[in-house]
């Protein structure tokens, strides 16, 4: 009887296991992207949103504006791309921060501390200077609404799960605390725009912050 020899042939992977591989275009257009995304963020923040238009973008990123058009063919498909990128990023870096915190009150705190801290980078003004543009863009501002309605649902969950891990059992009052703080955040954001180094800034959102965690503790100790 013939013996088998083993194959030393390693079997091809099914298709399912088989790593994706990107071609050097798909690495160039990626590459293009993260460069576009980083000169809309200094344009943004040096001329506002009436200022950085697509030429501006394009020529502070070293590209055409040809090359800028293949991959966002209007202005408001530019910003509103940016914007979804931004929130996406500042919400996976807030989670990694507030991870560090035990459940329930300190993390929803620490929440709110790093979302403060977050607005004082120039990546949290694009995004506040794309949504003050987004009024005179009707394209650019229902872009925008398509993309807040889609985070709001991930944001509602993750909060769902901090009021849970505090028993919470009033979630829309408690909702309301931190739509308002998160409003207070943008508002004085905006302000810094104008007030660079205002030491009262910080104090106002601390005020905010103390009157936040006195109701969310209220909420509580509320009988189940």
């Amino acid at each position: 009887m013939p013996t088998t020899v083993p194959s030393l042939e390693t079997p091809d992977p099914a298709p399912g296991d088989r790593p994706v591989r990107r071609g050097p275009h798909a690495l160039r257009r990626e590459l293009t992207r993260a460069r576009v995304f980083e000169s809309a963020i200094a344009c943004l923040h040096g001329k506002g949103y009436s200022g950085a238009s697509t030429l501006a973008v394009a020529q502070h990123a070293g590209i055409s504006r040809g090359a800028l058009i293949k991959q966002f063919p209007t202005k408001a498909s530019l910003y509103a791309s940016l914007v979804e990128a931004l929130l996406d990023e500042i919400r996976e870096e807030t989670l990694a921060e507030i991870r560090r915190f035990p459940p329930g009150l300190p993390r929803a705190m620490a929440r709110v501390d790093h979302i403060w801290a977050l607005y004082k980078q120039p990546k949290a003004f694009a995004v506040l200077e794309v949504m003050l543009g987004a009024r005179g863009d009707p394209e650019l501002s229902e872009r925008l609404a398509q993309v807040g309605r889609s985070r709001q649902q991930i944001e509602k969950q993750l909060l769902g799960d901090d009021f849970e891990a505090m028993g919470i059992k009033d979630r829309r009052t408690a909702g309301l605390a931190v739509l308002q703080i998160v409003a207070t955040v943008r508002g004085l954001a905006m302000e810094r725009l104008i007030n660079k180094q205002s030491p009262s800034l910080d104090a106002a959102f601390n005020l905010q912050r103390a009157q936040t965690e006195a109701l969310l503790k209220s909420l509580m100790e509320q009988p189940v």
